[in-house]
């Protein structure tokens, strides 16, 4: 029966691969809620500059324009905090895809180790297999001329 003497390692990089890639897919899900948050505090912020234009079009009391112009520096600063989040999260995303191909690879270049030994393994049996043969082979002859 074969045994790979490293069994033991290539099932632990297959837990350090299964766990890269949910750490992967964590990161692209909160990758993606941000870019939807991003997305609704622009139009949040587009909505609230079209309102002070329009507002300031009637001609608003100045306290309220001075309200409405606070509320606009906040959202800027929100946008661009998110946004700052964004690139964070586009660089830990970028890692963590690199992190799985190298987890893969390592995995992969393992397998193809225990393969080759399975090949190696599988030869030498065959070839016990065949000399085994053969001893019963000239055995039989030997037993037949007597």
């Amino acid at each position: 029966m074969f045994k790979f003497s490293l069994e033991t390692v290539l099932k632990q990089r297959r837990v350090l691969e299964e766990n890269a890639a949910r750490a992967q897919v964590e990161v692209g899900e909160r990758f993606k809620r941000v870019g939807e948050e991003l997305v609704r505090l622009e139009s949040l912020r587009e909505k609230e500059l079209h309102l002070s234009s329009a507002a300031l079009a009637q001609g608003i009391p100045v306290p309220e324009m001075e309200l409405a112009r606070f509320r606009e520096i906040k959202l800027m600063h929100e946008v661009n905090a998110t946004r700052n989040k964004l690139a964070e999260t586009e660089q830990e995303k970028a890692v963590k895809e690199a992190e799985l191909i190298s987890r893969v690879k390592d995995r992969r270049l393992l397998e193809k180790v225990r393969e080759q030994h399975f090949q190696d393994w599988k030869r030498e049996n065959d070839l016990q297999e065949r000399k085994d043969l053969d001893e019963i082979a000239i055995i039989r002859a030997a037993r037949a001329k007597l």
